[in-house]
């Protein structure tokens, strides 16, 4: 089996410009959406510890006072509570630092073109620095290439943008924000194992073909639960009916069949619905940590899933920026927490949702100018 590359090797792809390693979606992710959304800000974060390694923020004039930043995040789809959750964590940290944000979603779950319209139509609106989850590697490189050559920092989260492709449209990423996918999958992979045993066979549900967040998922939950026989991968899209009919056949097709992971929770939730209908003790795994699936988790649906905190990840994205905005060293990968939930500790998980149960390094706090 050919490994997907971890944190460093996430940051081949995505910091010669400068992670993944999803989630979850994500890591990633969804059923159609509605309409995006528009500048938005709300309240209250985390407090931080001090940055690794950094690198010099890009070649933009520095914002100045904090209310001078604007901030344009241009996301995936709104219907997958991932991403809005995401967006909770953004506005929160817009509001504690008194920034201006504008959050856009992709009008559905895979519109790349519609996405990208969405991000066009903000390139030259005189923001100070642009937040992207792309929906692929590539389908934002032509306004993100206009963006950097305007000298705009622009941060990457969640779903690393391809930086090979990025760079031939002329731009380049400032920051990563996100999960080692890879190392996430790993620990699915782990448990899963230690609850079905050596041997037992495991069925995999991606999400696009293709696409590097879910192959990183899918690859590290294989050397997570390395002695297993596993069936498939079968892409479902990230979408849950989809994982739903996959999961029928899988479970149709393998009557052995002793627990299915999933690269995402959306897809996780098809899955439960199949292993309910089948009547089977059939484990689901699922990468993100969605609140729906903590509850599944808490109800006995859902076996576990591995929490990327997406909250954290959409506050660290805005003081990321903040700090590229000011003209200040940005650290060029910041891995966001990953926990699995599973019985064992997701009272605590829902209990303090959208936040993260303990503490987590944050290099930006102590470097935005106030």
């Amino acid at each position: 089996m050919a490994r997907r590359t971890r944190a460093a090797g996430l940051m081949a792809a995505v910091a010669a410009t400068a992670l993944v390693l999803s989630a979850c979606s994500s890591s990633s992710e969804e059923p159609a959406a509605e309409e995006p959304a528009a500048a938005e800000t709300a309240a209250e974060a985390p407090a931080a510890e001090a940055p690794a390694e950094e690198a010099p923020a890009e070649d933009a004039p520095a914002a100045g006072a904090l209310s001078d930043i604007k901030i344009a995040a241009v996301i995936k789809d709104e219907a997958n509570p991932f991403f809005g959750t995401i967006a909770q964590g953004m506005r929160d940290a817009a509001a504690e630092h008194g920034v201006d944000l504008t959050v856009e979603y992709a009008p559905t779950t895979n519109d790349e073109v519609g996405q990208a319209d969405k991000l066009n139509a903000l390139a030259g609106q005189g923001y100070s620095c642009f937040v992207v989850i792309p929906i692929s590697s590539n389908n934002l490189n032509q306004g993100l290439g206009q963006i950097s050559a305007a000298g705009t920092p622009i941060v990457n989260i969640d779903s690393p943008v391809d930086a090979e492709g990025l760079a031939a449209a002329g731009g380049k990423i400032t920051a990563f924000v996100g999960t080692d996918n890879y190392q996430a999958g790993v620990k699915g992979g782990e448990v899963m194992k230690g609850l079905v045993g050596e041997g037992a066979t495991i069925g995999l549900i991606a999400g696009l073909a293709g696409n590097v967040t879910s192959n990183a998922r899918i690859d590290g939950f294989q050397e997570g639960a390395a002695g297993l026989t596993f069936v498939g991968p079968v892409n479902a899209d990230w979408e849950t009916a989809k994982a739903l009919d996959a999961a029928k056949a899988m479970i149709a097709a393998n009557p052995d069949i002793a627990g299915i992971f999933a690269a995402n929770d959306t897809m996780a939730q098809g899955i439960a619905q199949a292993v309910a209908e089948s009547g089977k003790d059939i484990k689901v795994m699922g990468v993100d940590g969605i609140e729906p699936i903590l509850v599944d988790i808490k109800d006995g649906k859902v076996t576990g899933s591995v929490s990327q905190y997406p909250w954290v990840m959409g506050k660290l994205g805005v003081e990321a920026c903040i700090v590229a905005a000011q003209g200040g060293t940005v650290t060029e990968f910041v891995e966001s927490p990953a926990v699995v939930v599973t019985a064992d500790n997701v009272e605590e998980a829902i209990s303090n949702f959208p936040k993260p149960p303990g503490e987590f390094d944050n290099p930006f706090t102590a470097q935005i100018q106030k």
